[in-house]
């Protein structure tokens, strides 16, 4: 470009000139402080006269310009002419390499000039700018204003501003009564200054004040900021190999989606299937359910099953936020949640439950016998999500895609290519290795580990993609969680609490309703505090002595246990929810009132699950 600029002459604008121009574009308005010192630490001034270029169409886009006296004429490629600016260069904002239009000085102009570099910068910081510089290029160019979205409805601000007030104000006040509570009473210090940090994590989840994995994350810091246990186990979480297994399946499930396995897979599923929204959810349902035997750890599940679900989605022409995009999270939800209490190996706290059992009843349920005793909860919790999936979510449904259209896709795709050969490698090995664990005695976070390594190894994870597959906050959240649950271990917290249930035997009278309705109110206010697992196990572990007291068997206790433990009606409640919230991007999850009216009911077929299943233990001696 050929551009010859001025010398400049005085007086030159101040500072404060240049930065008042600059934070008068509309596209820089609401930027940071330091997004605004960044452009005027860069911004340069230069002087035209007058039709001397500024820039011209299809050179090398190298700066934007601000116009601060004078004007400025642009032309279309075409040489057009475009009206008058007061800015030009947007193109580098945009991404876009080339000028789209050219410009030149009406009168003596004085502009200020943003080089690329100094953009570029403020672009990290703010990465919105680029879709308001991309809007104000296609004003210009298409010559109308673009329409602009709806608004939030008034008072929703307001509405927020109180929540927050009154969560910030429990989060600092109740841990103040727990401590006044805990001096006053005479419990032990460590004890006292536990529950006063459990209470303030608490709130901040309940009221919503910050991301979900912010809470147990203070909560460590908290722990080890007052010496309350050993570093080693405030920090277990992250020593233990639950951190591999978390990454190594994240990892597997983001290379799934890359290759182009799991949207392949879902085209060959639809040539398989009839193309409805019924048989949609039964593919992710069966696909929950045949990991569960094989897989410990819901979360693992989700984050398989979730390429499935964001495929379906796509593949289908979903919209978001409709009926058919919450069905089809509900079914993923179902299908890798459902099956958690009904084998022995698909929650790791079933098999904490099945530890505390005596020998002989180990013998007698370390088979497929924890499924047998389970077997009518198991039918009426999937019937059940069948039925509420035709209650709730019906009255949507997109046309079914021809069957000649889905094989002519699965024929574009062409033959497996060598990630996606690799990927199916990988997985087999993964599944493979999980259900021979009894045969090779190798750990699932082992065999994950060994996955991880050879992605890695293969070229198909790159610095970038491993930022992006792994949910990291995730992660953090459930490892904290586990530091959190060993912490109340190491205090010997449940054994100090269950001398206060040893007066409810008497209260039973050997009548499984008043013990399944005791250990409903137990289970649903341990889990206000904690994680599902940790939850489970202390409801449990307070529960279990009442078996012998109510001549029943030990398993009902922990298995009840595992059905009311998966039951939430706060978000911070479920981490797999949580997942699932986070599978899409901003603007683009289910509809969520929708979804937590199922999941409402979910909890309501639960309960009705275990009353009807009384009859089923009676006849197999087990209440």
């Amino acid at each position: 470009m050929n551009q010859t600029a001025l010398p400049p002459v005085s007086p030159l604008p101040s500072a404060a000139t240049l930065a008042d121009r600059i934070r008068a574009e509309p596209m820089f308005s609401r930027l940071s402080g330091q997004a605004l010192a960044r452009l005027l630490g860069g911004a340069q001034v230069r002087r035209f006269g007058d039709g001397e270029p500024l820039v011209q169409a299809a050179a090398n886009a190298e700066a934007l310009y601000l116009v601060i006296d004078g004007g400025l004429e642009l032309s279309s490629l075409s040489g057009a002419p475009q009206g008058q600016a007061r800015v030009v260069g947007e193109e580098v904002l945009a991404g876009q390499p080339c000028y789209l239009r050219s410009a030149i000085a009406r009168g003596d102009t004085l502009a200020v000039r943003l080089p690329r570099q100094t953009l570029s910068d403020v672009l990290g910081e703010a990465p919105g700018l680029a879709r308001a510089a991309q809007d104000a290029l296609l004003v210009c160019l298409g010559g109308a204003e673009l329409p602009s979205p709806a608004k939030a409805a008034a008072g929703k601000g307001a509405r927020g501003s109180a929540r927050e007030t009154w969560g910030w104000s429990c989060t600092l006040f109740s841990p103040l009564a727990v401590l006044a509570l805990g001096l006053s009473s005479g419990w032990s210090q460590s004890n006292t200054l536990f529950l006063a940090i459990l209470a303030a994590t608490v709130c901040m989840w309940s009221f919503s004040l910050v991301d979900e994995f912010v809470p147990p994350l203070f909560a460590t810091a908290a722990m080890l900021l007052v010496d309350l246990a050993p570093t080693e186990v405030v920090l277990s979480g992250f020593a233990s190999s639950g951190l591999i297994l978390f990454v190594g399946v994240y990892v597997l499930g983001g290379v799934m989606v890359a290759s182009g396995l799991s949207y392949r897979f879902i085209i060959w599923l639809r040539t398989l299937l009839p193309d409805t929204p019924f048989w949609h959810g039964f593919a992710l349902v069966l696909s929950g359910y045949a990991l569960s035997p094989i897989m410990s750890s819901a979360n693992a599940r989700m984050t398989l099953i979730l390429p499935l679900y964001r495929d379906f989605c796509s593949a289908g022409g979903v919209a978001p936020g409709s009926r058919a995009q919450t069905r089809l999270a509900a079914a993923t939800f179902c299908g890798a949640l459902n099956m958690s209490p009904m084998f022995l190996t698909s929650k790791s706290s079933n098999l904490i439950v099945f530890a505390m059992l005596p020998a002989q009843l180990q013998d007698e349920f370390q088979g497929l016998f924890w499924f047998v005793a389970a077997l009518v909860c198991a039918a009426i919790m999937t019937g059940g999500h069948f039925i509420l999936e035709r209650l709730l979510f019906k009255g949507e449904a997109l046309p079914p895609m021809p069957k000649e259209q889905v094989r002519r896709q699965l024929a574009l795709l062409g033959p497996l290519c060598a990630e996606e050969k690799f990927t199916l490698l990988a997985l087999v090995l993964f599944l493979g290795g999980a259900i021979s664990i009894s045969w090779h005695h190798i750990s699932l976070p082992w065999i994950a580990g060994f996955i991880l390594v050879a992605l890695l190894l293969y070229g198909l994870v790159s610095k970038k993609n491993f930022q992006q597959y792994v949910d990291w906050p995730m992660v953090f959240f459930l490892l904290s969680l586990q530091g959190l649950t060993s912490t109340m271990e190491y205090l010997d917290l449940v054994g100090q609490i269950k001398p206060w249930m040893d007066s409810a035997a008497a209260l039973l009278q050997e009548d499984v309703t008043r013990l399944v309705l005791l250990e409903l109110a137990v289970v649903l206010i341990v889990r206000l505090a904690f994680p599902i697992t940790a939850g489970m196990v202390v409801s449990a572990i307070l529960l279990m002595p009442l078996a012998l007291a109510t001549g029943i068997n030990p398993w009902v206790i922990g298995f009840l246990a595992a059905m009311f433990s998966d039951m939430w009606f706060f978000p911070y409640q479920s981490s797999q929810y949580t997942q699932l919230r986070g599978a899409h991007g901003k603007g683009q999850m289910f509809d969520e009132p929708l979804f937590l009216r199922y999941n409402l009911a979910t909890c309501a077929l639960r309960i009705v699950a275990v009353f009807a299943s009384i009859p089923y233990w009676d006849y197999l001696g087990l209440v």
